[in-house]
């Protein structure tokens, strides 16, 4: 374990990553809210708008995890699958360094958003299907809630190692 000092940083780190999330919530609320029906409808715009939001909602979780396994874990995964290797860290329990930051039925449903933001930077954005991202939209609260009680939990323990 690092320092109390580097300990203290990453637990503010991640609370800056769930102020960040709750603004991509945020956007997800009110665009779900104004422009469901244009989504369902095919609009590709309302379309690329969620895909980009959905897009940033993983792309702010795995923020949060890039920066755990740094400070806590030491490195970063570093082959062809190294997104999907950084997420299934995060549910290990490491003896001695920490303990899991997410439960595993929690990574099986982030796994869904991994995958979705491949999708959406490899793919021109009328390709986007509301049959393919409705389900993603209709798990983003349950996902979000369970990933914040993780993670509080999380800085709860980076504290506690920190004698904060």
């Amino acid at each position: 374990m690092k320092g109390k000092e580097r300990l203290l940083t990453l637990a503010t780190e991640i609370e800056d990553g769930l102020a960040e999330l709750e603004e991509i919530m945020l956007e997800a609320r009110q665009a779900l809210t104004t422009r469901r029906a244009s989504m369902e409808e095919g609009d590709t715009f309302a379309l690329r708008a969620m895909g980009s939001i959905l897009h940033d909602f993983y792309t702010a979780v795995e923020d949060i995890f890039q920066a755990i396994a740094t400070e806590v874990n030491g490195s970063l995964p570093r082959r062809e699958d190294c997104h999907k290797r950084l997420l299934h860290s995060m549910t290990l329990d490491i003896p001695q360094v920490r303990p899991a930051v997410v439960l595993p039925e929690l990574e099986v449903q982030l796994d869904a958003y991994r995958r979705f933001r491949h999708v959406f930077r490899n793919v021109y954005g009328h390709h986007l299907e509301w049959s393919r991202m409705a389900g993603l939209l209709a798990g983003l609260e349950d996902t979000y809630a369970r990933l914040v009680e993780c993670l509080r939990t999380f800085q709860k323990f980076l504290r506690g190692v920190a004698g904060a």
